[in-house]
């Protein structure tokens, strides 16, 4: 069974399309470190509502995936290079939010 892990944040980009060209920019840059890690399946990156609020969704083949990439050190760098394209919201809109899920069949 996969694994989703759901993070939920703010950031300062709130128009769409500068949003999205971000988006694109980062992916080019973690997708290819993402793909060495080990049991990535996929990832997701949305914006939601006007305010800024964005979700990243990252599914992975096992829980023992998901849990190597969240405390292997592999979420952190793909965090700093998160909020490098896309900075957080300054307090007390900084708030990260994360919760792992099974995947829905």
């Amino acid at each position: 069974m996969t694994v989703t892990a759901v993070l939920r944040r703010k950031t300062v980009v709130r128009d769409p399309a500068e949003f999205e060209k971000r988006a694109q920019a980062l992916d080019a840059r973690l997708l290819p470190y993402l793909m060495k890690q080990p049991g990535f399946v996929s990832r997701e990156m949305r914006l939601e509502g006007g305010a800024g609020e964005m979700v990243e969704t990252t599914t992975w083949a096992s829980e023992d995936d998901c849990r190597r990439y969240l405390r292997g050190g592999a979420a952190a760098m793909a965090a700093t290079w998160l909020d490098a394209f896309l900075p957080t919201a300054p307090y007390p809109d900084g708030t990260w939010v994360r919760s792992v899920e099974p995947t829905p069949a």
